[in-house]
């Protein structure tokens, strides 16, 4: 755990560091834009797996998979996820004010593929209970490219947003790589299946839509700020973004990636739903407040002590809206352990209907904060969609619970 917690802590202190290169040397213009192509790329994430990815995870998990099913669902991936990158960049550039390069473009297009297919090699590995493999190779993915664009930006051989993304994308492609071969060494010595690709995408499909819907209700924000706000003013919420998001990004690394895995094994024993209780009362939920609540308390320390210490010339976030996305992701670090769970105990239902719930609710909620408080409405949005979406799952487990079946 420790040695995960490092880790992520190490990617997750580099990937800040780059954001406050990026403010520093290329302006506030190229953060939103860079914020932009993050949102783009975990968006991606999600829809790039067109129903796979829950199931194939949690088969891995339980030593239910075979690398032929694993093969065709990775070729699939790449398919998929190569002509989507290429309609999704073509249709913004077409509709966006940004001037941009054809090399550009180019980038940008394989980022959303690499990143698709490393996060979905990566995640892989983890549910193959490799825990540190995947941690080391999460590094890589999100911290060593950053620590590179981070000397190239203070040396000046990087000198563009264009560049740092090239970095990016050669990062994504040695993670596919390494991850690929880990999890054909898992697969050593496994007994035929009768699982199928057809199989794995019926179980899969209602966790896709579900995970999408809310990668939407997160991330939309950002495209809801820029039909309202200049590229600046988004730049300086990302600021303050991704140093909240934090909270989430160690509670998955540390605690989601071991705590799902268990809970799968636990629904293939028992058979049974997981009740609201065992969802959101349970050792994982706690273990995420715990380092949220730890995060936290760094990230003020460093903002508003360390630095005045050390009087760093470092542009410092809006500590109103650092402290309400604190919160959002706090409660976003236990969205994940429910989510998991409701995968883990193949709870579709719930967790389709409740992602198209918080998506229908928490939108034009985002949108009405936005238009009247700008970027402090967007962080109010942030929380609102969060606190939906845990609601709304409790109150349909219960129901489908009280109901026997839904």
């Amino acid at each position: 755990m420790i040695f995960r917690l490092l880790l992520r802590g190490g990617a997750l202190g580099a990937k800040f560091l780059l954001v406050l290169a990026i403010t520093h040397y290329l302006g506030y213009e190229a953060l939103g834009f860079y914020g932009v192509v993050v949102a783009a790329s975990l968006i991606a994430s999600k829809f790039y797996s067109v129903g796979f990815s829950s199931e194939i995870n949690r088969l891995i998990s339980v030593g239910g998979s075979t690398k032929l099913v694993v093969d065709k669902v990775l070729i699939l991936y790449l398919a998929v996820g190569l002509l989507l990158s290429v309609v999704t960049v073509a249709l913004y550039s077409l509709f966006s004010d940004v001037e941009a390069s054809a090399a550009l473009i180019a980038c940008v297009t394989l980022l959303l593929l690499t990143e698709h297919l490393s996060f979905e090699i990566n995640s892989f590995v983890f549910s193959a209970q490799k825990a540190n493999w995947g941690a080391l190779l999460f590094f890589i993915k999100t911290g060593l490219w950053a620590l590179l664009a981070v000397g190239g930006l203070m040396t000046g051989v990087v000198s563009t947003i264009a560049n740092v993304l090239w970095l990016w994308v050669a990062t994504n492609l040695l993670v596919i790589v390494a991850g690929y071969f880990i999890v054909v060494d898992v697969h050593k010595g496994r007994g035929v299946s009768a699982v199928t690709t057809v199989s794995v995408w019926r179980a899969g499909l209602p966790f896709y839509l579900g995970g999408g819907l809310i990668a939407l209700s997160q991330y939309a924000e950002r495209f809801l700020i820029l039909d309202i706000e200049p590229y600046a003013s988004l730049g300086k919420y990302v600021y303050s973004w991704s140093a909240a998001n934090t909270l989430q990004a160690l509670s998955y690394a540390v605690v989601a990636v071991v705590g799902i895995p268990v809970l799968a094994k636990r629904y293939k024993n028992s058979q049974q739903a997981l009740t609201v209780r065992q969802l959101f009362v349970n050792q994982w939920v706690l273990r995420s407040l715990m380092v949220s609540c730890a995060v936290a308390v760094l990230i003020y320390a460093f903002f508003n002590i360390l630095l005045d210490y050390v009087d760093a010339a470092v542009p410092r976030p809006d500590n109103r809206i650092l402290a309400i996305l604190i919160f959002s992701f706090a409660l976003r670090a236990v969205g994940d352990i429910v989510w998991g769970g409701l995968i883990a105990s193949k709870n579709s239902r719930v967790s389709l209907a409740s992602a198209a719930i918080c998506l229908a609710v928490s939108l034009p909620v985002s949108y009405v904060l936005i238009k009247h408080y700008s970027i402090y409405g967007a962080a109010w949005g942030n929380v609102f969609s969060i606190t939906v979406q845990l609601a709304v799952i409790a109150l349909l487990t219960r129901f489908a619970r009280s109901k026997g079946a839904w």
